[in-house]
């Protein structure tokens, strides 16, 4: 009678917890992804900081992320990305271009090696004080990613096409 009333109460057990398992699922909040984002309210100080480095700039998007403000803009015909503190201290400034908007010391380091190379897009990344530029380059046979950090030029990545 021992045996049967264990032997029960194990099954009971066994069902009991294959039953909570099989039923645990994880409830995920909904979410609503809309097309436009949220307008970000700056303080004062973010504002004013942007104004004063980015005289000239039109149409600011704000968005917040984490604990810094980030800005989509656009400066002297260029799509132009930042960030700033809650505080307004510029953490980075990113400008994004292509062959014409690019300065003439950085394109002449790339075309010296590179020549037959088209410069397909550019990017100068801007942190404290140091800069420096990503350049896509193509050819009919591969594509290049380089980097030029003062004066000096590197490659990142290269991808040869199919």
């Amino acid at each position: 009678m021992k045996k049967l009333i264990i032997a029960l109460l194990l099954c009971g057990l066994i069902f009991t917890a294959g039953t909570k398992i099989a039923s645990a699922q994880v409830q995920l909040k909904e979410v609503t992804v809309s097309s436009a984002p949220n307008k970000t309210v700056v303080s004062q100080k973010v504002s004013d900081s942007f104004d004063q480095l980015f005289k000239g700039a039109v149409a600011p998007k704000w968005f917040q992320y984490d604990k810094n403000y980030i800005v989509d803009f656009i400066m002297d015909d260029q799509k132009n990305k930042a960030a700033f503190t809650k505080n307004g201290r510029l953490v980075y400034h990113m400008i994004f271009g292509n062959e014409k908007q690019m300065p003439a010391d950085i394109r002449a380091i790339v075309k010296s090696k590179y020549f037959d190379y088209a410069i397909s897009s550019t990017l100068k990344v801007s942190i404290d004080e140091k800069s420096a530029w990503i350049i896509n380059i193509e050819d009919p046979e591969q594509f290049f990613v380089l980097r030029v950090v003062d004066g000096v030029m590197d490659v990142l990545d290269r991808v040869k096409k199919s």
